[in-house]
């Protein structure tokens, strides 16, 4: 459910009283143009206040919560400015409004606390509010992936103070778990540049930002440039000793320098973390396949291929088969390659080689 609709699901079970413009001006001392429709949001009271029409009997307190939840939970609702008006002309409503969202929070109820709060934030825009919203959004992300947009938008608006450098830590912690870790880098870099503390949390943070950006630097240097590539691998391995894919990738940027002997020692570092890294196995049979060790290298690509039945792997089999001059097992593969993927292209370009050398 999308975060709107969620929200005008809440608006749809709270209860509207329809109050006379002049009663507006007596209870609220605010002018309106129209009657118009006051919301209540304590459960507790809908069901006496329905049986009663006698305004007068309903403290003005209880018209607080419902107007600063609706002004929370929808920013176009027709008497938003009216409320906020009527809410300027109540002694203390801020303060009571903190007193409830305050309660909401140690009872866990962290949705209607956000929605009071960023009703509060109308106004009352200030850092300590967006710092308080942005928190609980947190919160509320961890359990609901709906709110992720709903805190960056909380985020866009925060930056607008000017001098507040903590929206750009926040917006860098959400970047980092959507693996956009160039942008994660760049807002940390702004929170910190801002002044933002550097504490050793974020010194860490900080550094471990950098050892993933090299990581895929790294990644994308492999078939373009294997040397520069290893320069930026290399140096991350021992931070990065529990993870298999800093190995792997390693290990391709030496296949890729022809140096077989070393990928192979790297792959199987990769494969001691994580037995089950079936790019790993494949990557090994290549490397054998290289050195023309071609049993070797069959070995590990058909523990793979029962693991995984990719066209790559069987392809692979297909040409180490074909460089042992065992035909049989070339043909048998090349059927089973067709009913992966009779379109690929290395598969086209066997078969190919296979009717002009036959």
């Amino acid at each position: 459910m999308e975060m709107k609709s969620y929200l005008a699901e809440k608006l749809s079970k709270m209860l509207f009283l329809e109050i006379k413009k002049g009663k507006i001006f007596e209870i609220f001392k605010v002018r309106v143009d129209e009657n118009i429709y006051v919301p209540l949001k304590p459960k507790s009271l809908v069901e006496e206040i329905k049986q009663s029409e006698d305004l007068d009997n309903i403290p003005i307190i209880f018209f607080v919560e419902g107007m600063f939840f609706v002004l929370g939970a929808d920013e176009d609702f027709k008497f938003n400015n009216e409320y906020k008006n009527m809410l300027d002309n109540i002694p203390k409503s801020e303060d009571y409004i903190k007193g409830r969202i305050f309660e909401e929070i140690k009872r866990e109820n962290y949705e209607d606390a956000y929605v009071l709060l960023k009703g509060l934030l109308k106004l009352e825009e200030s850092k300590d509010i967006y710092e308080k919203l942005i928190l609980i959004l947190e919160n509320l992300r961890q359990k609901d992936k709906m709110y992720k947009e709903e805190e960056l938008n909380i985020i866009e608006r925060a930056k607008k103070i000017e001098g507040y450098e903590k929206p750009y830590l926040h917006e860098s912690i959400i970047k980092k778990e959507d693996n956009d870790f160039k942008a994660a880098w760049h807002a940390l870099d702004k929170y910190i540049s801002m002044g933002g503390e550097k504490t050793t949390d974020i010194i860490e943070y900080k550094n471990s930002l950098k050892d993933i950006l090299s990581f895929e630097e790294g990644k994308k240097l492999i078939y373009k440039n294997p040397k520069e590539a290893l320069t930026k691998l290399i140096p991350i391995m021992n931070k990065l000793e529990d993870n298999p894919t800093v190995y792997y990738y390693v290990a391709v940027a030496y296949r890729m320098l022809e140096n077989y002997d070393k990928a192979i020692y790297y792959l199987n570092k990769a494969l001691e973390i994580d037995n089950g890294l079936i790019d790993a196995v494949n990557e090994l049979a290549i490397n054998y396949a290289a050195l023309e060790n071609y049993d070797i290298a069959i070995k590990y690509l058909r523990k793979a291929f029962e693991v995984e039945k990719s066209i790559e792997i069987c392809t692979n089999l297909i040409m180490c088969y074909l460089n042992k001059g065992d035909l049989e097992q070339v043909q048998n593969h090349i059927d089973i390659a067709k009913k992966i993927d009779p379109k690929d292209e290395i598969l086209k370009e066997i078969e190919g080689y296979l009717s002009k050398n036959n």
